[in-house]
């Protein structure tokens, strides 16, 4: 039987805005519940989260991003012009999810990789802060957040600067797609934009597989595509897949967690003046955020076998939600989980996931935001909210961040 409680979750309703009280709630009253909206056992509590985690055998990841809805059907004729959708490392399992990892991991923790890419980033961040900072405010999400982490992402994966409009439109609608709720017209649009994405890419692979160049689709293309023959249309498929999809998250989650990072710091001034005066504090400040704003704050798993959760017994074949956002909040894990502190002493969370599914763009992502904060800090030391002016939260399941933020100095 569904609990009141469970009848009432609306991720993209009631809940899109602040599902904080809510999470608290349900840790207390019935932290693993199913829930009708998504058709899926939501697991809000941190240890049972970290279980689900970590039993990658026990729950799959072949639907992490599956839609919360059906997709109209004039979106599914749009998508089937494209290619075909082939499994990546965040919807596999085992030897197959280690093959389509493997070239991330290597590119992205290559000796100095990191280190050789924070130069470029803060000249980056230097050049869009002085397209902006004598105006004496801005909308920060539009000048800075977003446009920051898209261009550390453009130059990782080698696409061209006359590519920025196609691969942001592209990868931005392939994250609304299935969570959010759009109208068919906008889906549809959303579905075309995420055709012509796959398209460039496809010609960037096929390039690289004749003139590899050192970027990540070089580095991807070669390790997924065996040989010096003409792509086959699995492989084209593949590599469409996994660099799509990897793009997007490298720069749609970045943005968010540079974007939510401003929104906190911008409602708490004496932290934020306590990152101008010392800079030391702003790694851990770029944890506290991702512990309190998950950039990515659920993801689906599937149960492969019956499982117990939490004192629930959960069916084979059910969907299981993991909610990151509620699990980094759990009191039983965190002092005064619920307030926002760039002086906590930094822990373990779930923003980047856990065990063998933990995120491959950590590392770039926590660097980026470091360095957004450190040059924000020099450069804007009076930063503060416009007063009356709204920063609404994306309605979305599976990213969240500030959709726009506008701060004057």
């Amino acid at each position: 039987m569904v609990s009141d409680l469970a009848k009432s979750y609306d991720p993209l309703g009631a809940h899109a805005e602040d599902p904080y009280p809510f999470y608290a709630e349900a840790r207390r009253r019935e932290p693993v519940f199913y829930s009708p909206r998504v058709d899926a056992w939501l697991v809000t509590r941190f240890a049972d989260v970290e279980a689900v985690l970590k039993d990658w055998a026990g729950f799959s990841s072949v639907n992490s991003l599956r839609p919360v809805r059906p997709l109209h059907p004039a979106t599914s004729a749009v998508l089937a012009e494209g290619f075909p959708q082939r499994p990546d490392h965040v919807t596999s399992d085992g030897e197959v999810h280690r093959r389509l990892r493997l070239p991330y991991t290597r590119h992205l923790t290559a000796p100095g990789r990191i280190r050789g890419l924070e130069p470029g980033v803060r000249t980056w961040a230097e050049t869009l802060v002085d397209g902006f900072a004598g105006a004496g405010g801005a909308d920060l999400i539009t000048r800075f957040a977003k446009p920051l982490p898209l261009r550390a992402a453009v130059a990782m994966f080698g696409f061209a600067p006359d590519d920025v409009p196609t691969v942001r439109d592209g990868s931005e609608a392939s994250f609304r797609l299935g969570g959010v709720d759009l109208t068919e017209a906008d889906e549809v649009t959303a579905a075309r934009a995420v055709v012509t994405f796959q398209r460039l890419v496809a010609r960037h692979a096929h390039r690289r597989r004749a003139a590899p160049n050192g970027d990540l689709i070089s580095d991807v293309t070669a390790a997924l595509a065996d040989g010096d023959g003409p792509l086959t249309a699995d492989q084209e498929a593949e590599l469409v897949t996994t660099i799509t999809s990897t793009f997007g998250a490298a720069h749609v989650t970045t943005a968010d967690l540079i974007g939510s990072a401003l929104k906190l710091l911008a409602g708490h001034p004496e932290q934020w003046e306590s990152l101008c005066r010392r800079p030391e504090l702003i790694a851990g400040a770029v944890e506290e955020v991702l512990r309190f704003e998950a950039p990515i704050p659920t993801m689906f798993r599937r149960a492969t076998r019956a499982a117990t959760i939490g004192g629930v017994e959960i069916p084979p074949g059910a969907d299981v939600l993991v909610v990151f956002a509620s699990a980094n909040r759990d009191e039983e894990r965190y002092p005064d989980a619920g307030r926002f502190d760039v002086t906590r002493k930094p822990a373990r969370h779930f923003a980047f996931g856990a065990g063998v599914h933990t995120c491959v763009g950590a590392a770039p992502a926590r660097a980026q935001a470091r360095v957004a904060l450190r040059v924000l800090t020099e450069r804007l030391p009076g930063l503060s909210p416009v007063a009356g002016r709204a920063a609404p939260s994306r309605r979305s399941i599976n990213v969240r961040g500030p959709l726009r933020l506008e701060l004057s100095w």
